[in-house]
C-alpha cells in the first residue's frame, strides 16, 4: 500500500469524529488538546521517523501532508487518552493486537523510528478501542444492559464529538488543519496567492506523488 494510500485510507476511519473548538495554539506548541501540549519539535521529530519507517513504500508524498497527517493523528490520540481516563479505561486485546502487527512491520528500523511509527500508525484501533469501551458504559448507564457493536460505537462517537466543548482544542494554524463541518480537515491557510503551476499543485487537498518529485528531498516523504 503506499504512502498516500495508506495517509487516505487512516484519514478517512477517522473522518466520523468532530474536533471543534479550534484557535490558535501558542509559540512552540503545534496543537493544545485539552491539558495536553504537543510541540512543534515533537511533530517534527515524529514526522520524520514515519517517513523513514515508511521509506520502502511507493509513491512519494510532500512533507506538508505527512505534518497534517501526524497532527491529525495526535490530536486525536491525546483526546482519546484523556477520555479513558475520565472513565477508567485502557486500551484492549484489539489495540494490542495492532500494535504487535506494527511492531512487526517496523521491526527492522532504528527504536525511535519503530515506537514513533507504532504509536502513530495503531492509533485508529487504540481510539477505535477505547471508543467502543466508553460508549458501553454510557449505554449501560443509561440502561442498556447488551448494546450491540455498532450502538457502543455511536455512542462512544457521541462522548467523542461533545469532549471538546468542555476541552480546548487549538491547532497552529501552520499545518493547514481547520474545522470544517465539524471535522479538522486540511485547508489552505496561506496568507499568500499561487500564481505559478507549482506553487499551485502545493495546494491541493490529495498528496500528488508527481509534485513531491519535484521537490527537494527534505520537502517530501520518500
Amino acid at each position: 500500500m503506499s504512502k498516500t494510500r495508506l495517509m487516505t485510507v487512516a484519514t478517512t476511519c477517522l473522518a466520523g469524529l468532530l474536533l471543534t473548538g479550534c484557535g490558535s495554539a501558542s509559540p512552540g506548541v503545534a496543537a493544545k488538546v485539552g491539558d495536553e501540549e504537543l510541540t512543534v519539535r515533537q511533530i517534527d521529530a515524529m514526522t520524520a521517523n514515519y517517513c523513514t519507517a515508511v521509506g520502502d513504500l511507493e509513491s512519494e508524498v510532500p512533507m506538508g501532508f505527512v505534518r497534517q497527517y501526524v497532527v491529525q493523528l495526535l490530536t486525536l490520540r491525546s483526546q482519546a487518552t484523556q477520555i479513558a481516563d475520565e472513565y477508567g479505561v485502557e486500551a484492549g486485546s484489539s489495540y494490542r493486537n495492532d500494535v504487535a502487527q506494527r511492531l512487526g512491520t517496523a521491526g527492522t528500523q532504528p527504536e525511535e523510528v519503530r515506537e514513533d511509527y507504532v504509536e502513530l500508525a495503531s492509533t485508529t484501533a487504540y481510539v477505535q478501542d477505547i471508543l467502543d469501551q466508553v460508549g458501553r458504559i454510557e449505554l449501560e448507564e443509561s440502561g442498556v444492559s447488551d448494546p450491540t457493536t455498532d450502538q457502543a460505537t455511536q455512542a462512544g462517537i457521541d462522548v467523542f464529538n461533545q469532549w471538546p466543548n468542555a476541552n480546548d482544542i487549538e491547532i497552529d494554524p501552520r499545518y493547514g488543519l481547520e474545522v470544517v463541518d465539524g471535522v479538522l480537515s486540511p485547508v489552505d491557510t496561506n496568507t499568500s496567492v499561487a500564481v505559478g503551476e507549482t506553487a499551485k499543485a502545493g495546494l491541493g487537498t490529495e498528496p500528488d506523488p508527481a509534485f513531491a518529485r519535484s521537490l527537494p528531498t527534505n520537502h517530501r516523504c520518500g
